[in-house]
């Protein structure tokens, strides 16, 4: 009898212990039947190239066009393309359906350049030295294209004043030229010709106090705009003639229809500067306005420093190279934004920060570092793959925001080699100076990794921020829509750009109300090398399928080698590139629950997730 008992207490024993084991095993994999989910999990294949990813689910910062300080014309309205502009040596056009890939169109001017005899004529003059900034225009009004553009024109010496030459050096100088097309014959403005510019634009200056060759074409009258650098204070104009210069012009329309133009005025001093605009070729210099200086978060702080005031510097430009250049305005929720690129564009200093203003013409304040003055810089996030993210293009496409701006074709070498990215940028409301509420831009990036396809041209797109998330703590970082990428922002900013972390094996579950059809899934790793994950262990889908539940399932979506360096003895990664993701991507499922298992590896505290992004519709 005690026999019998004490073999019926072992086998209670051993159900006891089964039934703790299957247990455990429950809260990583459904106990339900499960099918293996044939898959691609974004590793390169032997033979493969990096070329070869999904672009019917996902875009990449490749190399897709050449040139610096791209602007992009959405001109999707007219004829259904995008057009990006760059400095190239010329003023270069492509064009795109998508914003993702481009095909060349040519140079915008270059049927100007020589005259019927071959020899030069005086655009080609005009624009001898160098080209730079192209921005473009349409008013639907007079069914024309304005680009405006900065150039550094050949030097007159040919005006002679008791046999001396008469100095004319237009250095850095604002043009403009018109067409019907948005992709070629520009013609330049010539503002003595009233066939050229119209009547009520002709300009007015003394053409014995400006006689050289250039004066004419220049965008803004010479004595007119030299009254208004005058009135602002500067240098800058000995040994150029008289002239003042301009730099990277903005065309830009508020939400009345009004015309604005803004600029940098490179007197000397490297100030932006704005004015509303009669037409686009006549500026209302009575409305024209200093709006930033540089290294000053205020132009009023400017002012008070120049009256012998102590004033705080703005800490993310570099002393060594401070400058405001290349603006952009962009309007939302009853307040405006100008952004600008600082530090030097030759090196990994240069990035866009961002100002807020009550009104379009200022006074605008430069946001501080605590409340994400920079807007996207790869040398903060401390890339070691994209350097001079700079001057840019602010582009709504579809209800999302977006910023187009050039990166160094080589990180190491920096210097004048440049193409163009494109990266999301998040509104988020964070605690201003002042603690108030205010919204300000976030940049998911700079990346040079594989994102998900730009929604308005995606059949799939991210549906994670519509699912109910459980199984941690923090799963609300999950599906913010934020990436984490900056390792050197202003640590009170970072709290606003949180991970979600673990310090053991997890599953997240994210549940939907009905079942969605699901292409893809990404699992963004943390910016931090201390707590990275490699690979994702185990994917679970529960589907609807035929009026039946059935679990499907992924095994080890490993984090490619591609996006991350490791010591070669002991495997510790000592780097990881921005916004990288594991993800797998396989044939539609109709999806009601996803749950994903992330373990933390052995040796390693912790664990962070920065985003989980599940591609369906």
């Amino acid at each position: 009898m005690q026999t019998i008992i004490k073999k019926v207490l072992s086998l209670a024993l051993v159900l006891v212990i089964l039934g703790t084991i299957l247990a455990a095993c429950s809260e990583e994999k459904s106990s339900q039947v499960q099918y293996e989910v044939p898959n691609y999990q974004g590793q390169l294949e032997e033979g493969q190239t990096k070329s070869d990813y999904n672009k019917e689910l996902f875009y990449r910062n490749d190399k897709k066009t050449s040139g610096a300080d791209p602007f992009i014309l959405d001109n999707t309205q007219v004829d259904g393309y995008y057009y990006q502009y760059v400095t190239s040596g010329s003023l270069f056009c492509y064009r795109s359906k998508n914003l993702m890939d481009w095909e060349p169109v040519g140079n915008t001017l270059d049927n100007l350049e020589y005259a019927d005899d071959g020899s030069q004529t005086e655009f080609r003059r005009v624009t001898d030295s160098q080209m730079w900034a192209p921005e473009v225009v349409y008013d639907s009004d007079t069914e024309t294209y304005y680009m405006f553009f900065s150039a550094t024109s050949a030097e007159d010496t040919t005006v002679k004043v008791a046999g001396q030459v008469e100095e004319g050096h237009p250095y850095e100088m604002t043009f403009v030229a018109t067409s019907q097309y948005p992709d070629r014959d520009f013609q330049l403005v010539n503002f003595k010709d009233a066939a050229s510019c119209g009547q009520e634009n002709l300009h007015t200056y003394n053409e014995a106090k400006y006689p050289h060759y250039f004066a004419k074409y220049l965008m803004f009258d010479c004595e007119a705009y030299r009254a208004f650098s005058d009135s602002i204070g500067g240098s800058r104009t000995e040994g150029y003639g008289g002239y003042v210069g301009g730099i990277d012009p903005h065309p830009y329309i508020d939400e009345n229809g009004d015309k604005y133009l803004f600029w940098v005025d490179s007197r000397g001093s490297d100030r932006i500067v704005g004015v509303k605009m009669e037409n686009w070729l006549k500026p209302d210099w009575s409305t024209a306005q200093v709006l930033t200086y540089h290294s000053y978060y205020t132009v009023a702080d400017y002012q008070a420093e120049q009256a012998g005031q102590y004033v705080d510097k703005v800490t993310y430009e570099p002393e060594n190279h401070s400058i405001n250049e290349g603006p952009q305005v962009i309007a939302h929720n009853g307040k405006y934004y100008l952004t600008f690129s600082v530090g030097n564009w030759a090196d990994s200093s240069y990035q866009v920060a961002q100002a807020v203003a009550d009104n379009i013409l200022g006074p605008y304040r430069k946001l501080t570092g605590a409340e994400g003055g920079v807007l996207i810089s790869g040398s903060i996030a401390g890339s070691e793959d994209v350097s001079g993210t700079g001057h840019h293009t602010m582009l709504d496409v579809g209800g999302k925001l977006y910023i187009v701006y050039h990166r160094h074709d080589d990180f190491v070498t920096a210097g004048a080699n440049r193409n163009a990215a494109i990266d999301e940028v998040k509104w988020i409301t964070i605690k201003d100076k002042d603690g108030n509420d205010l919204e300000v831009m976030y940049t998911n990036g700079p990346t040079c990794t594989v994102q998900p396809k730009i929604e308005a041209f995606a059949d799939y797109v991210n549906i994670a921020p519509e699912a109910k998330i459980s199984g941690g703590k923090h799963t609300e970082y999950l599906n913010d829509g934020l990436l984490s990428v900056y390792k050197y922002a202003d640590p009170a900013f970072l709290e606003y750009i949180q991970e979600t972390m673990i310090q053991k094996t997890t599953t997240f579950t994210f549940d939907f109300e009905q079942a969605r059809p699901v292409r893809a899934v990404m699992v963004y790793n943390s910016k931090m090398e201390t707590s990275c994950f490699q690979n994702i262990s185990h994917i679970e889908f529960i589907c609807e399928e035929n009026g039946k539940e059935v679990v499907r399932y992924i095994d080890d979506v490993a984090f490619s080698s591609e996006y991350y360096s490791a010591n070669d003895l002991d495997g510790t990664i000592y780097y990881v590139k921005l916004g990288a993701a594991a993800y797998a991507e396989f044939d539609e499922l109709n999806v009601k629950t996803v749950k994903i298992t992330v373990e933390v590896p052995k040796g390693q505290e912790s664990v962070g997730i920065s985003e989980i992004r599940i591609l369906g519709k």
